[in-house]
């Protein structure tokens, strides 16, 4: 079963249709983000840690480009579903990441739109708003290019170092690799977190 099973993922890693779908994955992800294709990028970069397959460093650009090409998507449209963003209920998951995106975004557009790259509804949110509200195009496609490569980066490094841990059984690589993923992402949020605690502290305290 389990020589099944590596044998499975190792004809999916290697087929010529990988990295389309990888692209197709990624940019579904940025318009909807119901299934975080970080996972994806780090099970991706832990098979290539454990057999060198697929390349490292095509699924770094094809992940970069498809996230930039989404997040555009999601900024030009951003005028015509604002309204619907606006009807989201505060409380839900969904709602709370929309009042980060907008609270940060009036106090520090750059670091918000680096970090909700590595927060699902969050960065979607923040590209939704950033259109509606006709911030400049040419500044948001540049700071969200340099988000997009350090997502994919570290999506896919995080990923290769488990599979490079556990060449000898792949498997196990795929799961640490994808629970390293998940896990800086967690740490990011907290830590993002505790700086908006120590600012607000700082505030209040002037």
């Amino acid at each position: 079963m389990n020589d099944q099973l590596v044998s499975w993922v190792e004809t999916l890693m290697t087929a010529s249709v990988f990295y389309p779908v990888l692209s197709v994955v990624v940019l579904i992800d940025c318009i909807l983000p119901l299934i975080p294709s970080e996972t994806v990028l780090a099970l991706a970069g832990a098979w290539s840690g454990a057999r060198g397959t697929p390349n490292l460093w095509l699924v770094i650009s094809v992940a970069t480009f498809a996230a930039i090409i989404g997040d555009n998507l999601c900024y030009f449209f951003g005028t015509r579903l604002i309204n619907m963003v606006n009807r989201i209920p505060g409380e839900s998951r969904r709602g709370k990441a929309l009042e980060w995106a907008r609270k940060n975004l009036n106090e520090r557009d750059v670091s918000t739109i680096i970090i909700a790259r590595f927060i699902p509804w969050a960065r979607w949110f923040v590209t939704i708003i950033l259109g509606s509200v006709g911030y400049s195009w040419s500044r948001f496609i540049v700071w969200d290019s340099i988000g997009a490569l350090i997502w994919a980066t570290q999506a896919t490094l995080l990923g290769y170092v488990g599979g490079w841990l556990f060449q000898e059984q792949p498997l196990i690589g795929l799961v640490v690799g994808a629970a390293l993923g998940i896990f800086f992402g967690f740490f990011l949020q907290w830590l993002n977190k505790m700086w908006e605690r120590r600012r607000l502290a700082k505030v209040a305290a002037e």
